[in-house]
């Protein structure tokens, strides 16, 4: 076993310049005998400015409230709820600059040292700065620093929703891990997290998990409130032999822990405890989608020693069509990431005045439609790539952004050194717009039925115009490894004005699924929209024997049904197997290792579900960690899987070439399974309010960034 790195967000370096008032002075009259008196001008008051010391920052992806910990210790998390808590969360030993690299936070870390270790094992040794307090003026010591590492690694915190698996790459994890508070069920010390003193503490890597390409992000760790991560009452102790926490954590109510439930209910709470950032919430109001910050004063700075200067930052949902108008009018600062062709034109015109000002970059990720792997037509790859056959990418590209971007065949930005590295070796199919390819893919893979069992016929009206494929027993029963009824059995498409709904049907004890695509999309969205006439209502659609049925929602209810989390609108039953969103890199850490692991636990970690066939014959184990790309080729008979490619692009590469080799052979494969179609990889224009001095973006530096370096003019 690996260790997944959960990416965090890039924060660029941009030097901050301060506003002062003047003082004139009358000049000093001389003579040649002496020195008259210097006759000074009373000092004049500076005007007060002509606008409050705030910014209010807009986002077209709404908030959730998932501030505390986003995505929770899966794969993914709301881009404007992690823009809430980069805001709030600070003292990371180890932030990212503005190329995406992790560099030692020297606001916090007083030294440190790292140490191979003659079992192959890795130690980290961490001394902090003294004087460091949460917002509330408490200390912040090195206890703050391995809670979270303790509390995320227990059964305990699998209660409370989240993986379990935080510090898994740890010596001594699967004993703690299976510690439940009782004698014999594992070790209740995790020797590989030591508190040293209050202000030191140490990090050993297991040898599983060492040596690994990004190692040295291996000592990035961000500070809790304990009663945050570990409930009221918890302490967290070390004799000498590793940390463990107080009996009071494990405890019980019936088979429930009672302090999971506490956890839980931290994640969304952002008035009980305090915060680490530059900025705390001191109002969230969940009905608007609207959170307030002011400045935390307790805060010492990031990396660099920055501390902000602009006193309250208000974030907010804004709305595409009337985004600019909100804009001209004061009710929003800045409108980060414009895209498409009109919005950026629309804006383009109103930075031509004094008022308004605009920063763009090419956006390091791509706009797309994403599949769930695990149930419905969905599950298939002929499916998947018959969808990218009847969607015409280029034009869509050009409709949406306005020439403003560029397509993509796989999860890369076109600006990657890895791309730029493999882009003349690559072999990658382009899916360009053909009707007859869709047919002939999903004729191969076996949608060759009506729902009668029979062979489907073009043309055929009713509920026979879409084809219908046999299932295997393990197909028909897909999802029930994941605790829902009956698999794909009872699969059915959402209702329709036709009266027709397409289901699942039994014929003499084989079940046969149609080709109708359940699709939830957010609204209001320009790419919905286009998604809608390009290819949900397309006569193409029709032609091949599909139908896809579409569900708008907003958009915490299609990260809901990503996560299959109830409290963000999933109604227990996956439904939706094509949802329409965007996604992008954080940094320069690529790291999908067990995003594609083919063992169950590991499902939160995968936001598209896709098991690959290809690990099941040839699994990457233990053996699998010493071989070559070309040795792993050969003994795979040219076949490795997603996961056997994630995981030994990380842990078997020693140089950046073989990390380039391991990293193209990760994009062809997942080139040809397609669990999202990348529609555009586009330009983002950030525009906002001149009064906004010192605002610079990046690929890797969002407005909840780059706001710690402006100010208001005259402040």
């Amino acid at each position: 076993m690996k260790k997944f790195l959960a990416l965090l967000l890039a924060l660029a370096m941009i030097a901050s310049l301060a506003a002062c008032g003047s003082k004139t002075e009358a000049p000093a009259t001389t003579t040649a005998a002496t020195e008259a008196p210097t006759t000074e001008a009373p000092a004049t008051t500076p005007a007060a400015p002509a606008v409050p010391n705030r910014a209010i920052l807009g986002s077209s992806t709404e908030l959730s409230g998932d501030f505390r910990w986003p995505g929770f210790g899966g794969s993914s998390a709301g881009a404007s709820d992690q823009d809430i808590n980069r805001l709030t969360a600070g003292y990371s030993t180890m932030e990212t600059n503005q190329g995406g690299a992790y560099v030692w936070n020297e606001t916090v870390v007083k030294s440190h040292s790292e140490t191979e270790n003659e079992d192959g094992t890795y130690t980290v040794t961490i001394e902090l700065n003294e004087g460091l307090t949460f917002s509330d003026g408490t200390p912040v010591t090195a206890a703050n620093y391995v809670a979270g590492v303790l509390s995320f690694s227990t059964q305990v915190s699998v209660g409370a929703g989240h993986s379990g698996k935080s510090g898994q790459s740890f010596v001594g994890y699967n004993d703690f891990y299976a510690y439940t508070g009782e004698e014999g069920t594992g070790s209740k010390v995790f020797t590989g997290v030591r508190m040293l003193s209050d202000y030191s503490f140490s990090l050993t890597v297991s040898s599983d998990f060492y040596p690994y390409y990004f190692a040295y992000t291996y000592a990035a760790v961000s500070p809790n409130p304990l009663g945050l991560v570990l409930g009221e009452g918890v302490e967290v102790k070390d004799d000498g032999e590793g940390c463990y926490l107080s009996d009071n954590f494990y405890e019980k109510n019936g088979d429930e822990y009672v302090k999971a439930a506490e956890i839980a209910a931290n994640r969304y709470d952002v008035t009980k405890y305090p915060f680490s950032g530059a900025y705390v919430i001191s109002n969230w109001d969940a009905s608007t989608k609207e959170c307030t910050m002011t400045i935390n004063p307790e805060f010492k700075g990031n990396f660099e020693g920055q501390t902000p200067s602009i006193e309250t930052i208000v974030y907010v949902k804004i709305i595409e069509e009337t985004q600019l108008d909100q804009l001209k009018t004061g009710g929003v600062d800045v409108l980060s990431g414009i895209t498409g062709g009109d919005s950026t034109k629309a804006a383009l015109e109103i930075v031509d005045g004094e008022n308004f000002a605009e920063v763009h970059y090419q956006r390091a990720g791509y706009g797309k439609i994403e599949f769930e792997c695990d149930f419905g037509p969905t599950m298939f790859p002929e499916v998947r790539q018959a969808i990218a056959y009847l969607l015409n990418r280029t034009e869509f590209c050009q409709a949406f952004t306005g020439g403003y971007g560029v397509v993509v065949d796989g999860p890369y930005s076109p600006d990657f050194d890895m791309w730029h590295a493999v882009e003349d070796d690559i072999e990658l199919i382009d899916y360009t717009f053909s009707p007859d390819n869709a047919k002939k893919v999903l004729e191969d893979g076996g949608w060759i039925y009506n729902s009668k069992g029979e062979p489907f016929v073009e043309g055929a009206g009713g509920v026979d115009s879409v084809r219908y494929k046999k299932l295997t027993a393990e197909e028909a029963n897909a999802l029930d490894i994941y605790g829902n009824d009956a698999g794909n059995k009872t699969f059915k498409s959402v209702a329709n004005t036709d009266n027709i709904t397409y289901e699942t049907v039994e014929i003499n004890g084989e079940y046969y699924m149609p080709l109708a695509i359940n699709w939830f999309g957010s609204t209001p969205n320009p790419v919905t929209d286009l998604l809608s006439t390009t290819l949900a209502n397309s006569s193409d659609l029709a032609s091949v024997g599909m139908v896809i049925r579409a569900t708008a929602g907003d958009f915490t209810t299609l990260l809901g049904n990503i996560y299959r989390d109830p409290s963000m609108g999933y109604a227990g039953t996956p439904i939706y197997g094509m949802l329409n969103l965007a996604t992008g890199w954080n940094n320069a850490v690529y790291d999908y290792s067990f995003n594609w692991s083919l063992d169950p636990s590991w499902a939160d970690y995968s936001s598209n579900k896709v098991k690959d066939p290809y690990d099941a014959a040839f699994p990457y184990d233990q053996a699998a960690e010493k071989l070559s790309y070309e040795e792993a080729m050969a003994a795979s008979d040219g076949k490795l899987g997603m996961d056997y490619l994630s995981m030994a692009m990380v842990y078997n590469a020693t140089n950046e070439d073989e990390y380039n080799q391991w990293w193209m052979a990760y994009i062809e494969r997942w080139n040809q399974l397609l669990p999202d179609i990348p529609l555009y990889s586009n330009y983002y224009y950030d525009v906002y309010n001149a009064n906004i001095e010192n605002f610079v973006t990046s690929p890797f530096f969002g407005p909840a960034n780059a706001i710690l370096y402006a100010n208001i003019k005259g402040y």
